[in-house]
């Protein structure tokens, strides 16, 4: 007979218990592997695995989640301030939820399978950041620019929707800037899972591809299985679907929907130039000690007019 406990309290702390331990069994090959090749793009797949930082951050994530008072505080306060906050400006007013797709090294070896380089590029190399979030993974990027910049000056741009988010973003010393309208010869975009969460994702490429300049790199991440949610209006769907429903009926595989997004981003007037399957992780609550998603990652130039 197994152990129930009696109070509220314990009951959370005793499921958080059996949860962190079933996480300890998951065989994270799974999350960079694909079960079969992609014809069309296979090529210029690049395989990642867990590396040590992937590790340290799973392993503060545990210790962070061991804090029961710290989560039922945001659990708290997460009741109260939903009915005027959205859930991405209460976790940036909590400072909570921080992500994690790629460490530097794995960003590295990505970004140089796509072909990116400043040996071109002027003496100051412009990053810019959609949906930038609290700046944890831009800052991994812009990391990772350093090691190829050499004495350039690296200026970052960011821009968030969220209010929390920004003022996080600007004590960060990035530039943040209210849209991305203007901005023009941008050496590196990220635009890391923000595609699915935008009322209008197509126009959000073709900002994009306007503000990528002719030699430099985009790199686009999308959840996979595609799942659309627009936080900001009240029936939460875009203008138009990014991915259409084309499973007639059944889930398409990664491979499948993979397939699907990198022919609409060739369509949009990129290359695809490299491309991973990676986590795209998170911080977690008083369930669990992290959560995760399956995250597309591509690395995109200008096709040439």
């Amino acid at each position: 007979m197994s152990y129930r406990p009696r109070g509220t309290l314990a009951r959370v702390i005793h499921a958080k218990f059996h949860n962190d331990n079933s996480l300890e069994n998951i065989d994270t090959r799974n999350w960079y592997a694909l079960e079969h090749e992609l014809p069309k793009y296979q090529s210029r797949f690049v395989a990642l695995e867990q590396d040590s930082t992937t590790v340290k951050w799973l392993e503060q994530a545990k210790i962070l989640s061991t804090n029961i008072w710290l989560h039922l505080w945001h659990a708290l306060a997460r009741s109260i301030l939903q009915f005027f906050m959205t859930q991405t400006d209460i976790n940036g007013f909590l400072k909570r939820g921080s992500m994690f797709i790629l460490s530097e090294e794995q960003f590295y070896k990505l970004l140089v399978a796509g072909g990116f380089s400043t040996a071109t590029m002027s003496d100051t190399i412009t990053l810019l950041d959609i949906g930038a979030g609290d700046g944890e993974i831009s800052l991994r990027v812009a990391n990772t620019v350093a090691e190829f910049s050499g004495n350039a000056v690296l200026k970052v741009f960011a821009t968030e929707a969220s209010w929390t988010m920004r003022d996080r973003l600007k004590k960060l010393n990035f530039n943040v800037i209210p849209e991305i309208n203007g901005l023009q010869d941008m050496d590196l975009v990220l635009c890391l899972n923000v595609l699915d969460r935008c009322f209008d994702s197509f126009q959000l490429l073709e900002d994009i591809h306007r503000a990528l300049a002719p030699n430099g790199r985009a790199v686009v991440a999308l959840v996979l299985p595609y799942m659309h949610y627009v936080e900001t209006n009240t029936s939460h769907l875009p203008l138009r679907p990014l991915l259409e429903d084309r499973g007639n009926g059944h889930q398409l595989s990664f491979e499948e929907e993979a397939t699907m997004f990198m022919d609409i981003l060739e369509n949009c007037g990129f290359r695809v130039e490299s491309w991973t399957k990676a986590p795209y992780l998170c911080e977690g609550d008083l369930h669990q000690s992290f959560y995760w998603l399956i995250d597309l990652i591509v690395v995109l130039s200008k096709k040439p007019l």
